[in-house]
């Protein structure tokens, strides 16, 4: 069972936008950061020739579809992890 995103994976993720219509973001997982306060998911969304990174608040996500779980066990050491509420 899934219990984490995991980088190198492939997702697509559905967010809210300042419009009616939603936001598709397909590509892999790079990481996660912080815009200020605010939790962000990183992803890749170009492709093998060029690299395009797209910046998802955590709070304008409405769903994620897993496309291709990478299935490397990362290695989380004391102060490692993410929480998102």
């Amino acid at each position: 069972m899934m219990t984490h995103l995991t980088k190198g994976s492939r997702y697509k993720i559905v967010s809210a936008s300042s419009t009616e219509d939603n936001v598709v973001s397909e590509g892999m997982l790079e990481g996660f950061l912080s815009m200020g306060e605010e939790p962000a998911i990183l992803l890749n969304i170009g492709d093998s020739k060029n690299e395009k990174l797209r910046i998802i608040p955590v709070s304008t996500i409405l769903f994620i579809d897993v496309i291709e779980q990478n299935e490397v066990k990362e290695k989380q050491e004391k102060g490692d992890v993410t929480y998102i509420n």
